[in-house]
């Protein structure tokens, strides 16, 4: 219902957070396609903290444009959040937790998701954290 009025509604934040997830779980292919999930991982091995946020930009800037757009604003929106964490014991490493399975879906029937649940992780983390140098 495009008419609905959600300052109206007495939603909860888990409430709003849980839509949230849904909605990106229920895309056909998630918001990280598949295919920038692999260089975005090699782009984290590098051992230089400069060149592997230089390395994740330039993976960044092959996303599709809609996908690109609404991470732009999911991580900015994230990164909101993790600035209130004294409020709300949010972290940019708790965001990322509760967040990267959604954003990023692998595929768990497989070993190799099962590995790099934690750079998984690591890399949406690095994404709110430096949000001002990617977007």
């Amino acid at each position: 219902d495009h008419g609905l009025d959600l300052a109206e509604k007495d939603f909860t934040v888990n409430t709003v957070a849980g839509a949230m997830k849904s909605f990106f779980s229920e895309l056909p292919e998630p918001l990280v396609p598949y295919a920038m999930q692999v260089e975005l991982v090699e782009a984290h091995k590098i051992n230089d903290r400069e060149q592997k946020l230089h390395a994740l930009k330039e993976v960044l800037r092959k996303f599709p444009k809609e996908n690109y757009e609404v991470f732009k604003y999911v991580i900015g929106h994230l990164n909101k959040v993790s600035h209130n964490q004294r409020v709300n014991l949010m972290t940019s490493e708790n965001l990322s937790i509760c967040f990267w399975p959604t954003l990023m879906r692998p595929d768990f029937s497989t070993m190799d998701a099962l590995t790099a649940t934690r750079t998984y992780q690591t890399i949406i983390e690095l994404f709110i954290q430096q949000c001002p140098f990617f977007f």
